[in-house]
């Protein structure tokens, strides 16, 4: 299981729906499907909420951005969809090791893993990272299950 963790607020999310739409479709969609191995789970700050979108569960999930906004807002508000998950409090947001986009040591794990993008800081102190720190929030999470899928399929991967 690969689990994209995006710690954020409604304010960020109100301020930014688009680039909260394009980490959900890059961490749960896949072009001939939805991936049954990876979570997206948004950990809402100041409301201190967790909403886990189960790639295995999910329904209804487009690749549009208008649409994952949409999916967003009702996960968000009402948590009443197939797939997700809505939970109170922070605790177990981390699964197996936890990387970040960049950090001194770096590494390529197998799954399970949880990949953390923090859009507002909550602290979390990755195991190792990946030094992709530079790209968008979205571009690391293609980055990160392009490297995991060619992991798993043991290809050899150049960094």
């Amino acid at each position: 299981m690969r689990r994209f963790l995006v710690t954020t607020s409604t304010s960020k999310f109100q301020a930014e729906p688009h680039l909260h739409a394009k980490i959900l479709v890059a961490a749960l969609l896949v072009s001939n499907g939805v991936r049954k191995d990876a979570e997206a789970v948004f950990y809402l700050r100041d409301v201190d909420k967790v909403v886990k979108i189960v790639g295995e569960r999910v329904k209804r999930l487009f690749p549009d951005e208008e649409s994952a906004i949409g999916f967003l807002k009702k996960a968000f508000s009402q948590g009443r969809q197939e797939g997700v998950v809505v939970k109170k409090g922070s605790r177990d947001l981390t699964a197996g090791v936890v990387v970040g986009p960049s950090q001194v040591t770096s590494c390529l794990p197998k799954p399970p893993y949880t990949y953390v993008i923090e859009l507002e800081a909550a602290g979390i102190k990755p195991d190792c990272g990946l030094n992709i720190g530079a790209l968008p929030p979205h571009h690391q999470v293609v980055v990160v299950n392009i490297t995991t899928d060619r992991l798993l399929r043991g290809m050899q991967i150049v960094i």
